[in-house]
């Protein structure tokens, strides 16, 4: 796939930011776009590293597009970066560089891996009317309830999520309290993107995720699930991706 690294001053990193653009060779533009978030301490080459993703979308004639948030989370932190500003930078920015890339609800996914998809599930939930389908893989999903985790010394996360989200109470009620907003979505009658949560049977965050699928079942949401074998790894979620994006594109826009 013909590949883009685009530096820039972004306003909401008050400094250089950055992302990648990955081009279908066999489709027309305006290209479907999957706009792809990597894990934390990554960047947006990890997730084209360490996975077949590219050749997945390639083979759908989707673009991909990644940006770099390294440890910003998917958060306007309490102490560091705009991180999640910054990932709403980019999807304004990208498609006035490229203007192949469609910025149409049909022809627009998200997908996050790990931390990643935190950041997913929040963008579908403050623009559910943006995106046509997300998943998230192996990803905290509910961070309020990761939070609570931390609070109570059990969870291995460290000081940068205090640093990020500052307490569970702090993050409760915002932009990033996903469960909190697929309520009043539901509630407002607006129609979600279709979800994918897929994890490993080894992974340290299972439970999680498992948790947060029984949240989702009890307010009626259809939430596309899958446990493979593995733990916290692209060989965990490679095996994956596939089926999870022939779910999301498939049938009508729903």
């Amino acid at each position: 796939m013909p590949f883009f690294r685009v530096r820039f001053e972004s306003e909401t990193l008050g400094g250089e930011g950055e992302f990648g653009v990955f081009l279908p060779r066999n489709a027309k533009p305006p290209y479907k776009t999957l706009w792809l978030l990597h894990g934390a301490f990554g960047d947006f080459f990890e997730s084209i590293q360490y996975s077949s993703v590219l050749m997945y979308a390639e083979q759908r004639g989707m673009a991909v597009v990644a940006p770099s948030s390294y440890m910003g989370v998917y958060t306007d932190m309490v102490y560091g970066e705009n991180g999640y500003s910054f990932v709403k930078e980019v999807l304004e920015k990208a498609p006035m560089l490229f203007s192949c890339l469609s910025t149409e609800r049909e022809n627009s996914y998200l997908m996050g891996i790990s931390m990643g998809g935190h950041g997913t599930f929040k963008l579908a939930m403050e623009f559910p009317e943006r995106f046509r389908g997300a998943c998230g893989f192996s990803s905290p999903v509910d961070m309020v309830f990761t939070m609570g985790l931390l609070e109570s010394g059990n969870h291995g996360g460290g000081h940068e999520l205090f640093d990020a989200f500052g307490s569970s109470d702090m993050y409760r009620d915002t932009v990033g309290d996903v469960i909190g907003n697929m309520k009043k979505n539901l509630e407002a009658g607006k129609k979600l993107p279709r979800l994918a949560l897929c994890w490993g049977d080894a992974d340290h965050a299972a439970f999680e995720d498992e948790r947060v699928m029984k949240i989702f079942e009890e307010l009626g949401v259809k939430v596309y699930s899958r446990v493979g074998p593995g733990g916290h790894n692209f060989d965990t979620w490679d095996p994956m991706m596939e089926e999870v994006l022939d779910y999301l594109m498939e049938g009508e826009d729903d």
